[in-house]
């Protein structure tokens, strides 16, 4: 029986004969932080076998989940499959959810088959893992600001990234292009930047479908990041309130993708009264220690004509509008310092020095942010373009240059070096990223595989590993893949 497991494992061994699951099969949890896994399991088994699956405290069962004999390692998992059943060990919740998705990994494709299978056998390899993840975040952030994508779209990625081990969705739900999730205190937001065009595209999400999304991936192990844009990027949400940008619009909500100039207004205290309003109920939806403030692409053009904007950098003594960026960055990092949660943005938020405790998601593959970030104690997501942005064409970004990403090295394909890292605890770890731009929901199966998997493995895996060994194993995801309903595209 073929072990076929993305990401590799980092020790494996086959052993004696297969794990075989039968109509009476059980789940045994021996510690509370086995729950949440033992109960997706489960919901998994009901749903392709038809079979009652019950979960039950402690106790013989034909999958037992339990912390005696676990690894040390956060995130890490020992699991064995055999004749008398499987074990998997682990210290924490997220380690009984990496044995889980292993598992299910191991079990025939047909488990995620959205409805019962009979007369088939239900049959795992006997094995002997140890595993652990290299990296502590392991994120993939799709964009439902360009193209609206609809909750069960959202929820067949989570199952997908689930399985590839990953624990961040960061989502970006603010754009030029529309303005996604509901704000009570702010209704014009949705009523009038979630649309575009003469055929009114789009649509948003209420703050009971986000947290819908947020439950269902906390069941899988995976942590909801929002994104609301700031300054830039926020064409939407002046066309709903234009006397907050610098010239009093009007504005529209934009319908070509590009950087488009019109931004909040430094200068104007209102555009803070709405973005605390609006941190405010996104604090409230997404228990997510992080939100993710993005403050890339900000043209400074209109902060440049602004008399508003211009005082604001006399009063507070700022030297020029890099700075007044980062001021009004930090503004809104302090808020929600204030409700408990850290502020992530992309590595601009260097250019007018980065404010304290801001976490940097590099993506600027030629600007060696991931050294300057480090350099200024701040932590660190590695995204660089050049390597995960997944949203470009797979015959221009190849599978095989996907896999050769490795987060503690920077700068272009052809000049790579290593980043200058004297903590090394500061590199948290790196992100793939789906942009919307040409990627309606149709699409997302297309762009995001297999190369989504090539950013698990490196992710996940030790570093190295052969690409050809890699590329047999990513390949043998596409019938599961498609099960889940996210059709793969060209394998390069």
């Amino acid at each position: 029986m073929p072990v076929n497991l993305v990401p590799c494992p980092v020790h494996i061994s086959e052993k004696g004969a297969p794990l075989s699951l039968k109509s009476d099969a059980a789940i045994a949890v021996a510690v509370p932080a086995a729950r949440g896994a033992a109960d997706l399991l489960a919901g998994r088994l009901r749903t392709s076998t038809g079979w009652v699956v019950p979960v039950r405290e402690g106790g013989k069962a034909a999958v037992i989940l339990t912390g005696e004999g676990a690894p040390e390692p956060a995130g890490g998992y020992r699991l064995s499959t055999g004749e008398s059943g499987a074990v998997i060990r682990a210290r924490d919740a997220a380690g009984f959810f990496h044995g889980i998705a292993t598992l299910r990994s191991l079990l025939p494709v047909w488990i995620e088959f959205p409805g019962p299978q009979v007369g088939l056998k239900w049959e795992a390899p006997g094995v002997e893992i140890e595993d652990a993840p290299r990296f502590g975040w392991r994120g993939f952030m799709i964009d439902s600001g360009r193209h609206f994508l609809p909750v069960e779209t959202i929820k067949r990625v989570i199952d997908a990234i689930s399985l590839l081990k990953f624990n961040r969705l960061h989502w970006h739900l603010t754009e030029d292009q529309g303005w996604r999730l509901e704000i009570k205190g702010y209704p014009r937001l949705t009523e009038v930047g979630a649309w575009r065009g003469p055929n009114r595209y789009g649509g948003f999400y209420t703050a009971s479908d986000a947290r819908g999304i947020v439950e269902y991936a906390s069941a899988r192990g995976i942590e909801v990041v929002p994104e609301i844009e700031i300054p830039g990027h926020s064409n939407a949400a002046l066309a709903a309130y234009p006397e907050l940008g610098c010239t009093g619009g009007p504005y529209e909500v934009g319908c070509a993708w590009g950087i488009y100039k019109e931004v909040f207004c430094a200068g104007n205290d209102k555009v803070f009264e709405l973005l605390e309003a609006v941190l405010s109920e996104v604090c409230e939806i997404f228990p997510a220690g992080y939100v993710h403030l993005g403050a890339d692409e900000v043209p400074k053009d209109r902060w440049k004509a602004c008399p508003k904007c211009q005082e604001r950098i006399r009063k507070e003594g700022l030297k020029d509008e890099h700075e007044l960026q980062s001021w009004f960055v930090h503004r809104a990092i302090k808020y929600l310092a204030g409700r408990g949660k850290r502020a992530i943005c992309w590595d601009e938020i260097l250019e007018g020095g980065p404010p304290p405790s801001v976490i940097v998601q590099v993506w600027r593959a030629n600007e060696c942010a991931v050294s300057k970030a480090a350099a200024a104690g701040r932590e660190v997501i590695h995204s660089p373009y050049s390597h995960v942005y997944i949203n470009e064409s797979p015959h221009s970004l190849t599978l095989e240059r996907v896999h050769s990403f490795e987060p503690t090295v920077e700068g272009k394909l052809r000049d790579l070096k290593p980043a200058k890292l004297d903590r090394p605890e500061l590199l948290l770890g790196g992100e793939a990223c789906l942009w919307g731009e040409w990627c309606p929901p149709e699409r997302m199966g297309w762009q995001m595989f297999p190369r989504l998997a090539a950013v698990a493995e490196r992710l996940w895996s030790p570093a190295g590993g052969d690409y050809a060994e890699f590329r047999s194993r990513a390949l043998g995801l596409a019938d599961r893949l498609a099960f889940l309903g996210l059709t793969p595209g060209p394998e390069s």
